[in-house]
Formats: structure tokens, C-alpha cells, sequence
């Protein structure tokens, strides 16, 4: 491809040996990331966004479509200029539906009545999955299993479960939830999560910490007594057992459904649990407690052991050395997670900062620190509770975020397990007047193409391969194919952008570097062959510290070139004692790249 008049392009150059041998390190790929350094580029950094009582979108029931769809977008701009990656929508708040479906009623949080559709047609869940796709945000559907109905007066839709079927609600106060005993009830949540994982392009599937009432279940006359006796076919001993097996019975199921719809449909969904943050009391010592394993009966160290979940996020709602100290029950849940080869988020309470806790916004950011600690080996990042702290920029936590934690652009890491198939790299990457531009590339062996691309800004070509896993060299991590350069960059930088698929694997490559960097104290010539995308090129002494060549588009001068003027030129050089130095032929010009093709010294 013929260069305009003039252009600068510069091609990046290691010391002499690696040049030989580059043509065999094409690809630079990640399956094991760093997580212990102040700026981690693999790193999620979620929220959970509530639905339920409307607390964090929509805020307004009441609402039209357009103005629930602008308070979305606002959000997810919010959350993207404020460095987080991901996020937990809840779409299933009580049984019902902040999207389409046939199974179960529209949620009264959207419309203010539950069962009735929305004014216009539309569907919130997709909106929110291309609005959050086009920042490059992860949406994970974030649903609630078994909680049929909270404590307020809302009238229930026609077909709403409980409606239906009222022999499958068991009763702790006001609250109505489905008894997880019944394996219709089981089979009916695992419907649900496979009509959301089929129709929707989310990225994960997210289940809170509702398994069992937080109240408990009575011991002297418990609502479940006769499910027990009747739905046990495994005749566990003890009613608790027995409930902790059905919760694990749950789990396994939808595991494995997601697994079946990710093979089916090519899909990559992954799916995670939160639950209450400390698991048995005494563990570990020191902590006491309510704890998932008594109160909600579940046992998220079965569900490890297991196999069937990708990621824990448990909710460490305390502070560093407290009574439920965060350092110690992060440290012990990391763990446990690591020795199961397993993920672990960490849900961090930003609600905290207003009301009894009063906790200062240091307090957030000294347990992202620890959660960064080289101790934390399983550790892989934090989701925040809730959004209406972000919202509110509650004692500045945003701008102490901004500024330290998050000041620079991360991306989920790919889950372990999942899909190891790596996209392939974009192609074509070139600067355009301002603009940074790449093609998709072709898809890779499992038929996907990149969702997103990450865009690097190095100083040099040494520090993309030494400074490649570090954040702060990342300038934006986008959906589109083109990146707007502020001139400084442009003038100072040397870019690379790589891919990222859906399971956040990366694929990229770090010795082939895109800039407009002149290097005036570097002559140079170039002579046009008789192939117009073809170069020659001869350079006069280089100094081992410099390893950048910058070529120049004569294409304008009306004198041509021929092989043999070339050659010609080459032998002045030599002749004048020049024999040290870097000799390349066809220099191979693709959509304004330089790749060179062979090296002589």
C-alpha cells in the first residue's frame, strides 16, 4: 500500500538477536496474570446495581422507558469514567423480570406494577448489555434464587410462582421464599437461568446470599418438616444437612446448565455466588458470628469442592480489625479458594461510609490495597455495594479511587477452567491523522471475534516487553476499532493494541509498536523497487542504545529508484569504512506498517 507523501512511520527494533528471532514470537498471550502490583491490568472492578426497592436503577418505577434508559446510560457512563469493568444488574429481584419473559412477571420496580408490561416496548436487560458493551463493561445478570416476596404490600402478578404455585413458599415473617427442598422448585430456577443464558448475550450469572431465611428456620415446628421427610431420597440424618445438600443440589444444576448453553450456543457465561461473609464461626479463629453454613445453610466450600462455580465474591461488610476483621476472613477465604484452584472477588461495602459506619473513604481503598497484597495469590479484584455511594461521590470516594486504585484502565481476567482459546491479534494497526485504527481479525478456532481491545502507550519498544502486564501503561480498553490520540501522545508514545475475548484471554503482540515518533539524529534512506509496496532500505550507524529506525515516504520526488541504485549507494557506505550497522531489504509496507521481513549485520 502506497504511503502518503512524507508520513512518518517507525518501525521498533530489539537488540540484533531477537530480531532474528521475532518472526517466532508473534503473539504475546496471558494465562497467568499478575495480581500483586499497585497497578494490576487484570483486575475486575465491579458494582452491584439493585434493582429491588429501587434503590440503584431504576430509581423511579414510575418512569417513562426513555427516562429509565437515560438514567442507565448516565450510570454506566459513570462507572466507566470512574475506572470500574463490570457489572451486576439485578434482573430478578423477587421472582419477577426487569426483562422479557414468558416464565415469569414484569417486575413491579419497573413499571410500579407487577406483571404489567412496560409503556413502550422494550427490553431492559438488552438495553443494558449493548449499552454496557459498547464501554467495555462485562454485565453480569445478578438474580436472587429463591426470595419470592420482601415485606412490602406489593400486589402479586397472575402468574407470578407464588400465585401459582403457593405449596412451594415457605414463610419467615412478611417474607415469602421458595422452599429449596422441592425439586420442582430446583428445576423451575434452573429454567429460568437457562432461558436468561440462551436469549442474552451476559457475561456471567450472579446469585446473592437469599438461599435459606437469614432469620432461620424454626426447630420446633420448621415449615419444611414434611418436604424433608417426603423429598430425601439420599436420607440424610439432619434436617440442616439435608438443607445444605438442596442448596448444593441447586448450585450444581445451574452449573452445569451454563456449561451445557456455553457448548451449545458458543456462549462463554460464567457464574458466581456472594455469599454472607463468614462461612462457619471460628473460621478463622477469632471470628464469631451468623454465619452461611448455620443461618442461610449453604456451604460454599462444598460448592469448591465441587467444581461448580467459577468465582466467589463473599461479602466482608467489615472493617480492617474489627471484630469480623477483613484482613483475616479475606485472607482465609482467599485460601480456601486458591487451594481449590479457583477465583475470588471480594464484595466491599462502600454503604458503610454513611449511617452507624461512618467509615472514612480510605477505608474502601486500604482493602483494595489488601486485596492486592502478594499474599492475596487468588485474589482477583472487588465488587462495591452499592452504587448509590459512586453516585453520591460519598466523602470523595471516587476521586480517592480515581487518583490511586483505579487511575488506570484494567480488565476482568479470564476465568481458569473456561474457555482457553485465544482470539487472534487485530490486524492492520495504523495512526490515521489523530486517530489509532485497526481491523477485526479473522475469528479464532472457536469461531469467536474480539469483543474488546486494549490500547497500550509505551515510551519505547524495551518497555513493551518489560512493561507489558503493567496497568498504567493502558490508555483506554474499548469495543470499537478506532482510538481518538491527543497530540502529545502522538508526538511522545509508541502504541500496541491487542484483543480480548469473552472470557478476557488476550492476545496481542508487543514487538510490533505503531507511532509517529521522529528520530531526526537517525539518517536514513529509502528507495522505491519496482514493487510499489515494497522498500529497501540502508542505515548508517546505529549506536546499540538507539533501536529505532524512522521511514520516510520520498514517494512524492520524481526520480525513482532501481535495485541497482541501491546497491550502488550501499557499497559508497561501505566503501567510506561504514561495516558496522543494520542492512534490511524488503521492508514489506501493509496499510502503513513496516514488517520487516529479514536482517543482516
Amino acid at each position: 500500500m502506497k504511503l502518503k507523501s512524507y508520513y512518518f512511520i517507525s518501525c521498533i527494533f530489539t537488540v540484533f538477536l531477537f530480531l532474528n528471532s521475532q518472526s517466532a514470537i508473534a503473539q504475546s498471550c496471558f494465562s497467568h496474570p499478575e495480581f500483586c502490583r499497585d497497578t494490576p491490568k487484570r483486575d475486575l472492578r465491579g458494582v452491584y446495581l439493585a434493582s429491588i426497592s429501587n434503590l440503584n436503577w431504576p430509581t423511579n418505577r414510575n418512569a417513562t422507558p426513555d427516562a429509565q434508559q437515560a438514567e442507565l446510560v448516565a450510570i454506566l457512563d459513570k462507572l466507566q469514567s470512574n475506572g470500574y469493568n463490570t457489572v451486576f444488574l439485578q434482573i430478578r429481584p423477587e421472582c419477577d423480570a426487569l426483562y422479557k419473559s414468558s416464565i415469569e412477571p414484569w417486575s413491579y420496580f419497573l413499571t410500579g406494577k407487577q406483571g404489567l408490561a412496560p409503556s413502550v416496548d422494550w427490553d431492559p436487560l438488552a438495553f443494558a448489555i449493548t449499552e454496557a458493551h459498547k464501554r467495555g463493561l462485562d454485565l453480569h445478570a445478578w438474580i436472587n434464587p429463591f426470595r419470592a416476596k420482601q415485606g412490602t404490600a406489593i400486589a402479586l402478578a397472575k402468574n407470578h410462582v407464588a400465585v401459582l404455585h403457593p405449596e412451594w413458599i415457605i414463610n419467615s415473617g412478611a417474607l415469602k421464599m421458595l422452599n429449596p427442598g422441592l425439586p420442582e422448585v430446583r428445576n423451575y430456577l434452573i429454567s429460568i437461568i437457562e432461558d436468561i443464558s440462551i436469549r442474552y448475550d451476559i457475561d456471567g450469572i450472579h446469585f446473592d446470599d437469599y438461599f435459606y431465611p437469614y432469620s432461620g428456620m424454626s426447630k420446633e415446628k420448621p415449615q419444611d418438616a414434611k418436604t424433608f421427610a417426603d423429598k430425601n431420597p439420599k436420607n440424610i440424618s439432619t434436617i440442616e444437612d439435608w438443607r445444605r445438600e438442596n442448596v448444593n443440589q441447586l448450585i450444581a444444576g445451574v452449573y452445569d446448565a451454563i456449561q451445557e448453553v456455553n457448548i451449545k450456543c458458543n456462549k462463554n457465561i460464567v457464574f458466581g455466588i456472594s455469599p454472607f461473609g463468614i462461612w462457619k464461626s471460628g473460621a478463622p479463629a477469632g471470628i464469631s458470628g451468623n454465619s452461611s453454613y448455620f443461618n442461610q445453610y449453604c456451604d460454599p466450600i462444598a460448592w469448591l469442592n465441587a467444581g461448580k462455580i467459577d468465582y466467589l465474591a463473599p461479602q466482608l461488610y467489615w472493617k480492617i480489625n474489627g471484630s469480623q476483621d477483613y484482613l483475616a476472613l479475606s485472607k482465609w477465604w482467599n485460601d480456601q479458594v486458591n487451594a481449590r484452584g479457583k477465583q475470588l472477588y471480594l464484595s466491599n461495602s462502600y454503604y458503610r461510609m454513611v449511617g452507624n459506619g461512618n467509615w472514612s473513604a480510605q477505608e474502601i481503598q486500604n482493602q483494595i490495597r489488601h486485596n492486592r497484597a502478594t499474599s492475596m495469590n487468588a485474589t482477583f479484584g472487588q465488587i462495591a455495594y452499592s452504587y448509590s455511594m459512586i453516585k453520591e461521590n460519598v466523602k470523595g470516594i471516587n476521586h480517592t479511587l480515581a487518583t490511586s486504585e483505579y487511575k488506570y484502565k484494567s480488565f476482568a481476567p479470564p476465568i481458569s477452567g473456561k474457555d482457553s482459546i485465544l482470539p487472534n491479534k487485530p490486524t492492520a494497526i495504523r495512526i490515521e491523522g489523530t486517530k489509532l485504527k485497526w481491523e477485526v481479525p479473522k475469528p479464532a478456532a472457536d469461531g469467536e471475534i474480539p469483543v474488546k481491545y486494549v490500547v497500550y502507550a509505551f515510551d519505547d519498544s524495551n518497555q513493551a516487553l518489560t512493561n507489558k502486564e503493567d496497568g498504567s501503561k493502558i490508555i483506554d480498553i474499548i469495543a470499537g476499532t478506532e482510538l481518538n490520540l491527543p497530540q502529545n501522545l502522538i508526538a511522545s508514545k509508541y502504541f500496541v493494541v491487542t484483543s480480548l475475548d469473552r472470557n478476557n484471554n488476550e492476545s496481542g503482540d508487543f514487538t510490533q509498536l505503531v507511532s509517529h515518533v521522529k528520530f531526526n539524529n537517525v539518517p536514513t534512506r529509502i528507495y522505491p523497487n519496482s514493487y510499489k509496496d515494497h522498500f529497501a532500505l540502508a542505515v548508517k550507524k546505529m549506536q546499540a542504545s538507539k533501536k529505532q529506525v524512522s521511514l520516510v515516504d520520498f514517494s512524492k520526488h520524481k526520480k525513482t529508484f532501481s535495485k541497482e541504485d541501491f546497491i550502488r549507494d550501499l557499497n559508497k557506505l561501505k566503501s567510506k569504512g561504514i561495516k558496522k550497522g543494520f542492512y534490511a531489504d524488503e521492508f514489506a509496507f501493509s496499510t502503513e506498517i513496516a514488517i520487516s521481513k529479514s536482517f543482516k549485520q
